[in-house]
């Protein structure tokens, strides 16, 4: 357990990267160690608010800092090179100090920094830079670290609607730029599809927050804004310069719905990525938590999602089946042993994933998780389930190790 303690704000500063991660008093992780604050709104914010650091990485860090002084005095160094050595030592460890953190810690310092990125989106400012950064750092952890990263992500998406908005867009990126793959798209075809999925509800990010964490009818205002947001996201994009058409046009057609009988191999490239995007969009949405209502199993999120109208998944849900599994990483179910579990990796066939226990049969936890392999008879999947029914919650580090 971190023991936090107030830090002073006075010692934030625009485009310097943190030597360790800062905190809501009550623990919510606001910035991540070696992100940097990029935006002066941003930086108002914090310095308005109490934020917390923990009291260890504080002292570690203030020792390594006392040591780099003392080294710049005993070189006769000038009051000017004395002062300029705590950024000098932060950007020579910031991107070491990034790739050292835990899987989560990694994910988390994504999800702020996309959220910051597309806080305020105005003319001018570098949201859309920032935004292209958290997808290229996302991809490199996802193809990584795939199963790792879905099981995150998924877990997260339904456990909690904190940054709703940032969480979808990463979830949604991992999927349709591996449902790309698996379609046989090019390494560029992909990446325009991912930009499309982080960024195809940039004018409405803080609504669709909003919307997650409350509960409340949307306004006729607000509806307007909900039925508008493609149109109004792909300007926002073109006006910042973007040119990719299929980046644009899956963004602006990423809620139109499909045309009866139409085949998806006779459509247009940007039609199909704008469909896949659609349907990536909906199956992601519907395993994620919002306040009023729980998450969906993926089983019923993947029939709502990836069956076609002769009850079979067509070309673009078994992409997405390949993509995710049946049973996805981050979700649950239970075993022909009666155990319940979380899936922590897909396995060679989408209804065989290797599955950690966590409840017996008889309804008592585990001590330890114990894995299983689903593809022998006695632990083979038995139903997806509400994760209501799980008791304890995993214990996400270990778990990512063994993955």
């Amino acid at each position: 357990m971190k023991k936090l303690v107030p830090f002073d704000r006075e010692r934030l500063a625009l485009n310097q990267a943190l030597p360790f991660g800062l905190y809501a008093p009550e623990g919510r992780l606001l910035l991540s160690a070696g992100q940097s604050i990029s935006s002066p709104d941003r930086l108002q914010e914090l310095l308005a608010n109490e934020v917390c650091a923990d009291a260890q990485e504080v002292a570690d860090w203030e020792r390594r800092m006392g040591a780099a002084v003392d080294e710049a005095l005993r070189r006769n160094g000038t009051l000017g090179a004395v002062a300029s050595a705590q950024p000098k030592q932060l950007a020579q460890s910031s991107q070491d100090t990034r790739a050292a953190l835990p899987l989560p810690d990694q994910w988390e310092e994504l999800v702020t920094a996309l959220d910051a990125a597309l806080r305020d989106v105005q003319p001018g400012e570098p949201w859309l830079a920032q935004a292209q950064a958290v997808q290229a750092r996302a991809r490199h952890l996802g193809q990584r670290r795939a199963d790792a990263c879905l099981y995150y992500l998924v877990y997260t998406c339904g456990d909690t609607v904190t940054s709703y908005s940032s969480r979808h867009a990463l979830l949604t990126m991992l999927v349709m730029e591996r449902a790309g793959e698996i379609l046989g798209w090019s390494p560029e075809q992909c990446s325009s599809a991912g930009n499309a999925a982080l960024t195809m509800n940039v004018a409405m990010s803080r609504l669709q927050d909003l919307l997650a964490e409350a509960d409340l009818t949307p306004t006729e205002q607000m509806r307007e804004q909900i039925d508008s947001h493609p149109e109004r996201s792909a300007d926002l994009l073109q006006h910042e310069g973007v040119t990719d058409s299929l980046w644009l046009e899956a963004v602006r057609r990423h809620h139109a719905p499909e045309e009866p009988g139409e085949v998806i191999t006779e459509l247009p490239l940007e039609t199909q990525v704008a469909r896949l995007l659609r349907r990536v969009d909906i199956f992601t949405a519907k395993m994620s938590r919002r306040r009023v209502r729980p998450p969906m199993s993926p089983v019923r999120a993947a029939k709502e999602a990836c069956i076609g109208a002769d009850g079979r998944p067509d070309l673009f849900g078994q992409a997405l089946i390949k993509a995710l599994g049946l049973y996805p990483p981050g979700s649950f179910v239970e075993l022909n042993s009666g155990e319940l579990g979380v899936v922590v990796s897909r396995g060679k066939r989408a209804n065989l994933p290797l599955v950690a226990s966590l409840i017996t049969s008889t309804g008592a936890p585990l001590g330890e998780p114990i894995l299983r392999d689903t593809a022998l008879p006695r632990f083979a999947v038995k139903t997806s389930v509400n994760r209501t029914r799980i008791k304890v919650r995993p214990a996400h580090a270990r778990l990512i190790a063994l993955i």
